[in-house]
């Protein structure tokens, strides 16, 4: 060999060897490199996916779980599973629901086991479900107040990651002919791109799960507000003042179905003007009429509520409020500048849902608290809550240094009444006793059944002219009663009455309802159908429907 052939064979050897060792050492880098941050990327999609797997309504149900399991594994390019802390596969981006279901228990898995031990793990190892080698990175997490845990999966096949160093190989190879140089900056520019739509990715996902968590934080600081609401006008201004912040670009309402379910008012209203009516029946909404929710613009089709003003021409949603298998209202909504976006329904679904329990929960309660103070056959206060109420009247009247009367009423001959024409009518003429009462006394004065067909009225802050006025007006109304019953004429009625003044007759409760049922059996003896009370002086005041204004003193 020549010294021109050695002068230019040795530099090119020299150029072969370094840029062979050059391939070697640049391929084992990116494939260490490039498993590095597979590891790390799949590392922070299965945390990622936790967090999402928190934001689910339905945590138990397979199919809403594997659907998301799908979206995660679309977006991130790995293979995404969900188990929970018994080893039980919930969901599988590559598998079916049917699948899902039959898949074996995991809780033996290396990597669920260092999970479920540290909070994330990584292994290597064959999959018998979709035949290939996988790398595997499991993380776990706490989801709930229970302490249960949810371990996030995210896999990719070995292979796929051995094509991807084969194919930097034969690239590099390729570069190494033209050069090392510039094989090493397409690596540098190569690598920043990809960093770079990591990094692009992983502050899409950040910010989901950031405004995920937000989502999730209104919520339920709104159904811990709700559910210590006192009334459905508290509520009202609780969901009044929450829901521009949870859908700031969204105008809604909430009508609350009458106890008639004959209508529906418009309980609060919310965003820009709401472009509804006040008032509609129930068949004038599409989503009361199908019992689920109605969207005026879907499948290319145009329906529009007729309880919505005309010139309507934007998308709204109508969503019943059930619970309990009632329903007791519709959640309106609509984006006055477009449509409402898929993530905006499913948003405006379950704040419809959430509010939907509470303000059944609050109607309960209501229900329930009249249950225990109302008598159920004439609608009045029953006796326990009289003498409750009474308590804190005689200490109102005397902190205020006013009278008060306590009045005692029983039906004439009742039990005469019942013999003859049965108990059925009896409770008819208690019932409109009960309302002539309503109809005779004053918005402050308190009525109550007592017991039987006897009454007892107190009536707050009046003289005792004034009672005696009142519970004459109260036997007159009574004796022009005119009932029937099974269109037989039930007869004339009448009451007696005892009326008792505080301070002249007790101060406290037992002793006012002690003297007006003193005075109510002085009505009796003296001839019923009249009214009974001490003055002052003592003397009793007699009126019956013979002469209603004879004043007569009985030592």
């Amino acid at each position: 060999m020549s010294i021109q052939h050695k002068i230019i064979a040795i530099p090119l050897c020299i150029m072969v060897f370094m840029v062979v060792v050059s391939f070697f050492f640049i391929q084992e880098f990116t494939k260490t490199n490039l498993g590095n941050r597979i590891e790390t990327e799949l590392g922070r999609t299965a945390t990622s996916a936790i967090e999402s797997f928190k934001t689910l309504s339905d945590q138990q149900n397979f199919a809403a779980i594997d659907e998301l399991a799908d979206r995660l594994g679309k977006a991130s390019k790995a293979r995404i599973t969900f188990i929970d802390q018994d080893g039980v596969v919930l969901g599988d981006s590559k598998l079916s629901v049917n699948e899902v279901i039959k898949i074996e228990n995991h809780a033996d898995r290396p990597e669920i086991v260092g999970a479920m031990t540290s909070g994330l793990s990584t292994s290597k190892r064959y999959s018998s479900t979709i035949k290939q080698d996988l790398l595997y990175v499991a993380a776990a997490k706490v989801i709930d107040s229970n302490d249960r845990k949810i371990t996030a999966r995210a896999s990719m096949p070995l292979s796929d990651i051995a094509a991807a160093v084969s194919k930097l190989r034969w690239i590099f190879g390729l570069s190494s002919c033209i050069g090392l140089f510039v094989v090493m900056l397409l690596g540098l520019f190569a690598g920043q791109i990809v960093n770079k739509a990591v990094l692009h990715e992983k502050s899409i996902l950040e910010n989901r799960v950031e405004d995920r968590t937000r989502i999730i934080t209104i919520m339920q600081s709104m159904t811990g507000l709700l559910n210590t609401c006192a009334s459905i006008d508290e509520a009202a201004s609780v969901v009044n003042k929450i829901m521009p912040v949870l859908l700031p670009n969204i105008s809604g309402a909430i009508a609350i179905i009458k106890s008639s379910r004959n209508r529906l008012d418009v309980l609060l209203s919310w965003g820009k003007d709401w472009p509804g009516r006040n008032a509609y029946l129930p068949n004038e909404c599409w989503a009361l009429r199908r019992g689920h929710q109605h969207i005026s613009k879907a499948n290319n089709l145009h329906i529009q509520c007729d309880h919505m003003n005309d010139d309507i021409d934007r998308q709204t949603i109508c969503i019943p409020l059930i619970a309990q298998g009632e329903t007791i209202g519709v959640f309106h909504a609509m984006n006055h500048d477009e449509d409402l976006s898929s993530e905006d329904i499913k948003l405006i679904a379950s704040v419809a849902e959430q509010i939907g329990l509470a303000l059944a929960n609050i109607q309960l309660r209501d229900s329930l608290r009249e249950q225990a103070i109302r008598d159920p056959l004439t609608g009045l206060y029953n006796r326990r809550y009289m003498l409750e109420a009474l308590d804190q009247m005689v200490s109102r009247s005397e902190r205020q240094q006013s009278n008060m009367a306590v009045m005692m009423l029983d039906v004439d001959h009742f039990k005469r009444f019942n013999d003859t024409f049965g108990h059925k009518a009896g409770d008819v003429v208690l019932s409109n006793i009960s309302s002539e009462m309503k109809h005779n006394l004053r918005i402050e004065d308190t009525t109550c059944r007592y017991g039987g067909e006897e009454f007892c009225i107190v009536c707050p802050d009046i003289s005792p002219e004034d009672a005696v006025h009142v519970a004459e007006k109260l036997c007159e109304a009574i004796r022009r009663l005119d009932l029937q019953h099974d269109q037989k004429s039930l007869g004339k009625l009448s009451i007696s009455v005892g009326v008792a003044m505080y301070p002249a007759h007790g101060t406290t409760a037992g002793s006012l309802i002690q003297r007006a049922d003193e005075f109510l059996y002085m009505a009796k003896e003296q001839g019923r159908d009249r009214v009974v009370s001490l003055n002052a002086a003592n003397a009793i005041r007699l009126t019956d429907s013979k002469d209603t204004d004879t004043n007569q003193s009985v030592a």
